[in-house]
């Protein structure tokens, strides 16, 4: 079973490195691959370069065991689509894609979202604060109790993580550091250090 964390990480902070272990913890993988989105074609372009949003996630999981930094969708050219992703990636292993809630809420306007049930399986957790509801499953997915059973079936299986994640997001450390805040609680300190000495997202850069 291969687990991947996808996402923009614009920049990655501590909520993605928690979800991620949690991921790898509750599926008892040996590994999670953490592939950034190069050129995301469902939303706005991220206000860091695709070469800075990789130095800043290589920075964060250097020292991490089982999290491991994937530049597949930088490698490939065009807009870059988890369907594209997941049949490059394809084999005899199952694929599980991990998602936040609100992602998954929005699944529906995926491109060639059909065609998921019979690449991956899919891992959800919510986000901090979220209402406490039951979220609806994607037409061809099944629900599934016991994260178990994802590695004994090829696809089309979502599990969901119940337990909470850090009240932590992209959009919150943008705006700290853009308000002149000190983001190093909710970051890595190298990424945080990576951060200032880039002058990303409006900060200043640190003293020497």
């Amino acid at each position: 079973m291969r687990v991947i964390f996808g996402g923009t990480f614009d920049p990655i902070h501590l909520g993605h490195l928690h979800a991620a272990r949690t991921a790898r913890r509750v599926l008892k993988a040996r590994s999670v691959t953490m592939l950034p989105a190069a050129r995301p074609g469902h939303r706005q372009p991220p206000a860091a370069s695709i070469e800075q949003r990789w130095r800043m996630l290589c920075l964060a999981v250097r020292d991490e065991c089982g999290l491991e930094p994937s530049a597949a969708e930088i490698n490939r050219c065009g807009p870059s689509y988890t369907v594209d992703t997941l049949e490059a990636l394809a084999g005899e292993t199952p694929l599980v894609w991990c998602i936040g809630s609100d992602a998954l809420d929005a699944i529906a306007e995926w491109h060639r979202v059909a065609e998921l049930p019979a690449l991956c399986h899919l891992l959800t957790f919510d986000r901090p604060r979220a209402a406490s509801r039951r979220h609806p499953v994607p037409d061809g997915f099944a629900r599934v109790a016991d994260a178990a059973a994802l590695a004994l079936r090829p696809s089309g299986c979502i599990h969901h993580i119940g337990e909470a994640m850090l009240d932590i997001s992209a959009t919150q450390v943008r705006r700290t550091i853009a308000g002149g805040g000190d983001a190093s609680a909710l970051l890595p300190t190298e990424v945080w250090a990576y951060i200032r000495e880039q002058e990303l997202y409006g900060a200043q850069r640190h003293e020497r």
